[in-house]
């Protein structure tokens, strides 16, 4: 939490626009937080956050927006939300996150789907049937034997 509000006061000292939040709620909770333009180069946007911290910026063209979004080293989900079909695969096929989802946040998961980070975010994929894989060993037999010659 701690960490989390320095992060917050740093960009918010540097020229973001706190919108909401940006206090601790005490018993090690923290406002769920948005902030509009917080420099590139600040810690909300070059680390992750892991706190309930939003950064957002305003744009006129969506290449520029998913440009901007791909230039962090942080890489999970991204959501889009438009009633354009276009616009979405747009998105989709050039944001650099491994999940893109289209009018849902990425808060949305169920079991089955698989996740992972690009970049500097996570490692592999996972996911119950990938970690299911993963946690198996495969194993070989080799046998020379008259019987099934």
């Amino acid at each position: 939490m701690q960490r989390v509000s320095q992060w917050v006061n740093e960009a918010v000292e540097r020229g973001a626009k706190l919108i909401s939040g940006g206090r601790d709620l005490g018993n090690n909770c923290y406002a769920p937080t948005v902030l509009f333009n917080p420099p590139i180069d600040s810690n909300v946007m070059q680390k992750e956050v892991f706190g309930p911290v939003v950064a957002v910026y305003a744009f006129d063209d969506v290449e520029e927006a998913i440009s901007l979004s791909n230039a962090l080293p942080y890489s999970f989900q991204a959501a889009v939300f438009t009633a354009s079909l276009d616009t979405a695969m747009l998105c989709y096929q050039n944001f650099d996150p491994t999940a893109v989802m289209v009018n849902e946040n990425t808060l949305f998961r169920v079991d089955w789907m698989p996740f992972a980070g690009a970049g500097l975010s996570g490692h592999g994929v996972g996911g119950i049937p990938h970690i299911m894989k993963e946690m198996q060993t495969e194993k070989m037999m080799v046998w020379r034997a008259k019987a099934i010659v």
